[in-house]
């Protein structure tokens, strides 16, 4: 979570590590290339160029960071998109909301459950699922500030 106040949650989803671990394989599979095609094995060097063509790809598909912004004030959930391919932002109504669950046990994602509108549907924060505690703790602060009260107001009325 990057902002948690009552009139806004930001949520976001970066793939650092898969990221990170792509991108080595890349290079590491360009040097192996570069360094058959200067040894002359023209054939492991193409085989090398090819998998790392297919790596490249596999970055430019599965790299996507979303961010997720619900506004109490605006009434509005927005969804932010980046990735190799572009940018894309797709706003829901707040109020079609019902609730988030977590999908899975042990790799598990956190999913959005639209119950009204043209959104209706589940809709997962994440392209994929991931370990560790993370889907857990962003379903239960989205759930939390859904039911959160308004404020109250600390000035008494004026005559």
């Amino acid at each position: 979570m990057t902002r948690n106040t009552h009139a806004q949650l930001i949520v976001e989803d970066r793939p650092v590590l898969i990221t990170v671990l792509i991108a080595g394989f890349l290079l590491g599979t360009l040097s192996i290339a570069v360094l058959s095609l200067f040894a002359g094995a023209l054939l492991p060097a193409f085989f090398f160029a090819l998998f790392a063509g297919g790596l490249a790809l596999l970055m430019r598909l599965a790299v996507r960071r979303v961010q997720i912004i619900f506004d109490r004030t605006a009434g509005t959930i927005t969804e932010r998109t980046r990735g190799f391919e572009g940018y894309r932002e797709v706003i829901y109504p707040l109020g079609e909301l019902s609730h988030a669950f977590k999908e899975g046990y042990d790799s598990a994602r956190c999913v959005l459950v639209f119950h009204k509108g043209m959104s209706q549907g589940h809709r997962p924060i994440a392209q994929y699922s991931s370990g560790g505690l993370a889907p857990q703790r962003v379903t239960d602060a989205i759930n939390t500030w859904l039911k959160a009260p308004a404020p109250v107001d600390s000035e008494p009325p004026k005559a």
